[in-house]
């Protein structure tokens, strides 16, 4: 893999052997990710990457999650991590899903947050078309875009992640980090469901929050036990689908416990 092709990640080093993988969900970025990785890089390294066609990470046409997860494994390859903790969130749950199933021997607990081994009905639609609709030349500052956002996207949380991705070029001009014009291409992908049938014994832990609707219902129970046959579901109760940041002393407590279990 040439340079241009690793996945930038923010590592937190600690002297043991241990490691944990965290990947983000859609629109989202490993500077995310930034207060949990502290608390957990007390006992742990950890690795935070940024997926394709998100933050520093290189831009692709291509963006199956069977692509991004061998981004994952290569990144492994690469660092010579063995025998780590994977936890990924919404989109970076069904890609550590995936490296779950494919090369279960590098991996010895995984955690998936908010996210069933299923496919999605399409709803980003709105988001992906309301930043694609942003026009840098006329919108200046932060506030005109988050104002001009507003109009379609009421809710002030998705704005401040969304904002996130928002950098500066060499010409002082704003810009989309993300690659949203791949992101929508690709978006039908990332909505689907891609495991095999065959069976994941490595012990995961699936997190969901109470007010989500990503794992709600019996159906979704079901999927998840019947492709990993080592799974525990916990519930953090007031928590919505962005759990780690709404209720993050609940979701590290979890986190937490799992990892130490023996």
């Amino acid at each position: 893999m040439t340079q241009q092709q690793h996945l930038q990640f923010t590592h937190y080093p600690h002297p043991c052997e241990e490691a944990i993988i965290i990947i983000h969900g859609l629109l989202g970025c490993k500077d995310n990710w930034r207060f949990i990785a502290k608390q957990l890089n007390t006992f742990s390294n950890v690795y935070c990457v940024d997926c394709r066609n998100h933050g520093e990470s290189f831009h692709s046409q291509y963006m199956s999650y069977q692509d991004m997860s061998n981004d994952i494994e290569r990144l492994c390859d690469h660092l010579n991590i063995k025998n780590a903790t994977i936890l990924g969130h919404s989109m970076g749950g069904k890609i550590a899903m995936h490296c779950l199933q494919q090369n279960a021997r590098r991996y010895k607990k995984g955690i998936i947050v908010d996210i069933a081994p299923k496919s999605y009905a399409p709803h980003h639609h709105l988001i992906l078309n309301s930043m694609k609709a942003v026009s840098f030349s006329t919108l200046l500052t932060r506030t005109a875009i988050d104002t001009f956002l507003a109009t379609t996207i009421p809710d002030v949380a998705i704005r401040q992640l969304l904002l996130k991705n928002i950098k500066r070029n060499q010409n002082n001009h704003f810009y989309w980090q993300c690659n949203v014009t791949n992101i929508i291409q690709n978006y039908e992908h990332i909505m689907e469901h891609s495991l095999s049938n065959t069976p994941i014994s490595v012990p995961t832990l699936f997190l969901r929050g109470s007010l989500s609707d990503y794992i709600r219902n019996p159906a979704d129970y079901s999927q998840i036990h019947q492709h990993f046959t080592n799974a525990t579901i916990k519930t953090i109760n007031g928590a919505g689908h962005w759990v780690q940041s709404q209720k993050p002393q609940e979701f590290l407590e979890h986190v937490t416990t799992f990892i130490n279990e023996h």
